[in-house]
């Protein structure tokens, strides 16, 4: 039935004027789509994109139309959209003011038309809709407008501390956040209140009530209120409108809280009277003065200030300092206003000769101008003539230091000449010993032989002394001249133990070496070196007693040769440790008087050990015995092998005690 009258359609009008009426219905649809949008509240970005989406079906050729909304600097355009087709377009204006526009384009290339591939009907479409969103645009902006407006007064007015509405009888009628949140309680449990609820002010319950006649604009107080357990401070404004023979009609009523403020305040009071306390409390004198040479404020220190005269609070700073307290010509402080730099002078008071320390500091306003100077005035009398004694002190050390130069430059020169003096009776006397001691010049009894090896003995501890003494005199001036070359340690070690073998006998003592290698070379000098384990076996000998035992142990590590020299000896106090490399250091009288020994020995033996790079330190415990350690760098291509002679020596450390 419907394809009968479709056909009855087509052959009553022409196919010509059906295409238009096609057209027309498109449009139609078209338009009753976008309006349709426009009718509902939708944010601005979907009706945008809305109407692109609706637009192409109203054109000629809607498989092709494409639709763009170029808007805000922002692009809402259908997929296949080209910028670079023909393109039909219509501006949008908000306001009067260019925000944009919307554009159609076909993706294909139609046959031309009135405006190239389009119609003229199709540009007032166009036209059409854009004033269409121009208005739509407009009408959603005022809502946005008015909204946020709304919204901000609301806030606005929950946020005051204007608090509530009053009517004539103090009744309240209306009330904001803020004043339900500084009494904790509902609005509610406030509407219909009275206002003296909440308000402590008999001025105002008067005034309502009718018995006064006070005209004040506006009423204040403030009062001390507990509200959920907790002390508050409020304060409370009353506005009252007035009608008529100035006849209240109502009233508006502001409560803020402001205990934060007190406490502040509070606080502020304390620190004022902290800062003034301390003020008080300085001993130096501070005043402070301004541009007229008044005196603004002072803490009055020091009999010769004149105090502070209630009747006069702002005195003239000369009257109060006196004349001879501070220089007058040229007045410092006047120096300090014109020139905008602090000043600072000492100054002797010619009356009672008292010395003064002056720093004057200028304060700046806002402009930059010197307002106020602060003189800050201290009595160093004391300090200067500490610094005098002080003074005198330094030159008397400084004659004093000469003369200890001078002494021990002397003392230098006399162990050098005793040194020389000593040595020439002293080789005669070893030389001509030693040829008796070994029978060169005939032969000696048994009582001789004992009285010429003590004058040996003795002799070349005395050549020891010498040396040891000239050595300290050499050192001490940087004079020591060392000659490296390199030499076998082991040997060497060898040989000291061979010298000492009639001192060790002497005393029964038992004597071990371990020696982890058949020979260790290392730079050295082959005068100072040796002196060194001489020092150090002979301390050994001389502090073991009877029978005991000294062991000599030798290791080679890394890049360095480690030495043991252990005895079973009288050890030594922990307390006495740091002070065993001293010069002429001795543990006690006792020890020289039993021992002997002049305290140089270990303090040469540290000197040489270290001018070779080395360490030398000790280890040891009162009463049984001490370890003392030396290391030395090995020379760089030493190599080491152990000895097949002692194969069952072990490269650990072994406990000597």
């Amino acid at each position: 039935m419907y394809i009968n009258n479709l056909h009855v359609v087509r052959t009553i009008i022409p196919d010509e004027k059906l295409d238009i009426l096609k057209k027309r219905e498109q449009e139609l649809e078209a338009i009753y789509s976008i309006s349709d949008l426009f009718d509902l509240h939708v944010p601005l970005e979907s009706l945008l994109k809305g109407i692109i989406q609706r637009l192409p079906v109203a054109f000629l050729h809607p498989e092709l139309a494409e639709a763009c909304i170029a808007m805000d600097g922002k692009e809402y355009h259908t997929k296949g959209y080209e910028k670079n087709r023909d393109t039909l377009s219509s501006d949008i204006y908000v306001h009067g003011a260019k925000r944009g526009s919307l554009r159609i384009s076909y993706r294909g290339e139609p046959p031309l038309h009135e405006i190239g591939p389009f119609l003229n009907s199709e540009q007032r479409l166009l036209d059409m809709v854009s004033s269409r969103l121009c208005k739509v645009i407009e009408r959603k902006k005022v809502e946005e407008a008015l909204l946020d407006s709304e919204k901000r007064y609301r806030l606005i007015f929950d946020a005051s501390p204007l608090g509530i509405f009053v009517d004539r009888k103090g009744t309240i009628t209306h009330c904001n956040r803020s004043f339900m949140n500084i009494f904790q309680i509902k609005k509610d449990d406030v509407l219909g209140s009275e206002v003296f609820d909440f308000v402590n002010d008999d001025v105002l319950v008067k005034l309502l009530a009718g018995v006064s006649s006070d005209l004040r604009p506006f009423y204040e107080n403030e009062y001390s209120a507990r509200i959920s357990g907790k002390e508050k401070y409020l304060k409370s404004y009353y506005v009252p409108l007035r009608g008529r023979g100035n006849k209240i009609e109502g009233g508006i009523g502001l409560i803020a809280d402001i205990t934060a403020n007190k406490n502040f305040e509070e606080e502020l009071e304390n620190q004022k009277e902290l800062l003034t306390s301390t003020f008080n409390a300085l001993q130096d004198l501070i005043v402070v003065v301004n541009r007229d040479m008044r005196i603004v404020t002072s803490n009055w220190k020091g009999d010769s200030i004149t105090p502070h005269d209630p009747e006069n609070p702002h005195p003239e700073v000369c009257e109060s300092l006196g004349s001879t307290l501070m220089p007058c010509e040229p007045c410092p402080i006047k120096e300090v206003f014109s020139t905008g730099s602090m000043k600072e002078f000492e100054h002797t008071d010619p009356a009672d000769q008292r010395v003064r320390d002056f720093r004057i500091f200028p304060v700046y306003d806002t402009k930059g101008d010197v307002m106020m100077a602060v003189s800050h005035i201290r009595d160093i009398t004391e300090r200067k003539e500490t610094e005098e004694a002080l003074k005198r002190s330094t030159s008397e050390l400084e004659k004093a230091y000469e003369e200890l130069k001078s002494l021990d430059k002397l003392k230098d020169e006399f162990l050098s000449n005793l040194r020389h003096e000593l040595n020439t009776p002293l080789t005669s006397i070893k030389g001509f010993s030693e040829l008796l001691y070994d029978g060169t010049l005939g032969e000696l009894n048994d009582e001789q032989m004992n009285a010429i090896e003590r004058v040996v003995v003795k002799t070349r501890k005395l050549q020891n002394l010498i040396n040891s003494l000239l050595f300290v005199s050499t050192n001490q001036n940087g004079n020591v001249k060392y000659n490296f070359e390199e030499i076998d340690l082991v040997s060497m070690l060898n040989t000291i133990v061979k010298i000492s073998a009639d001192s060790v006998k002497e005393k029964d003592l038992s004597i071990m070496t371990e020696i982890a290698c058949n020979s260790c070379l290392v730079k050295a000098d082959r005068t100072y070196l040796p002196q060194v384990f001489h020092n150090l076996l002979d301390n050994a000998i001389k502090f073991t007693k009877q029978g005991g035992s000294i062991t000599i142990y030798v290791t080679a590590e890394e890049n360095d040769v480690h030495v043991v020299i252990g005895d079973t000896g009288i050890g030594i106090a922990e307390n006495d440790m740091s002070s065993l490399f001293t010069k002429f250091h001795q543990i006690d009288s006792s020890s020289t008087r039993n021992y002997g020994g002049n305290g140089l020995g270990l303090y040469i033996s540290k000197v040489i050990v270290e001018s070779h790079n080395g360490k030398i330190w000790i280890e040891s415990e009162n009463g049984t015995g001490t370890d003392v350690h030396v290391s030395l760098p090995l020379k760089q291509e030493n190599q080491f092998s152990a000895s097949s002679s002692s194969p069952s020596v072990s490269t650990e450390r072994p406990v000597l005690r």
